[in-house]
């Protein structure tokens, strides 16, 4: 068999993905109906079942991916840079998605929530792929000491989540700018890194 079908149904069903990420992010999961996220695909509604069994599986499946896609935006460019500089690269690329539209947003500082929500397999399917997202990142920062290595990236990408999703709801400019200053600052200071000192990748 050719890999022609093949490889179509795969681009159509990342079309899907990437309509229904765009919707949730947009307007929440409740707006992204079957017949929504394929008309912002383009594609027809009766296709939907042929690439998943439901728009709650569309939308869990979304998210995951989107989230994998944010993660490799987030460190493109750093394969060979110093612990430091990955890490001042890394905060200052994911705190600067403030300013961003919300299509552009990391999953993780807008749908933790629905996550929250959902049933205990998706769960554990988030938990899965991103604790091996987190893997990829905890050796490449700095240590810190009497932590492990796996607790400063996970209470790295807590503060950093956490940070941006405060931001966005401030009401003011001068309000959103303190909170990323003081999120930045937080997570160098988390990883023994000087405050005022800029980071380039090397």
């Amino acid at each position: 068999m050719s890999r022609y079908p093949r490889e179509r149904k795969q681009a159509t069903r990342e079309r899907i993905l990437s309509a229904a990420e765009s919707l949730i992010k947009d307007r929440g999961p409740e707006a992204a109906t079957v017949e929504a996220v394929m008309r912002r695909a383009g594609l027809t509604v009766g296709g939907f079942y042929g690439h998943f069994p439901s728009k709650e599986a569309l939308a869990q499946e979304a998210l995951l991916a989107g989230v994998e896609r944010s993660f490799e935006r987030m460190v493109a460019g750093l394969d060979v840079a110093t612990p430091d500089v990955f890490a001042r690269n890394l905060i200052t690329r994911y705190l600067d998605q403030v300013d961003d539209p919300l299509s552009a947003a990391c999953p993780l500082t807008l749908l933790l929530p629905d996550v929250a929500r959902g049933e205990a397999g998706f769960r554990e399917a988030f938990a899965e792929r991103t604790g091996a997202l987190v893997g990829r990142v905890e050796q490449r920062l700095p240590g810190v000491p009497g932590m492990e290595r796996r607790d400063v990236a996970l209470a790295l990408f807590a503060m950093l989540a956490g940070g941006v999703s405060f931001a966005r709801a401030a009401a003011t400019l001068r309000g959103r700018r303190r909170i990323v200053n003081a999120t930045r600052d937080g997570c160098l200071r988390l990883l023994g890194l000087p405050v005022r000192e800029e980071g380039g990748v090397e």
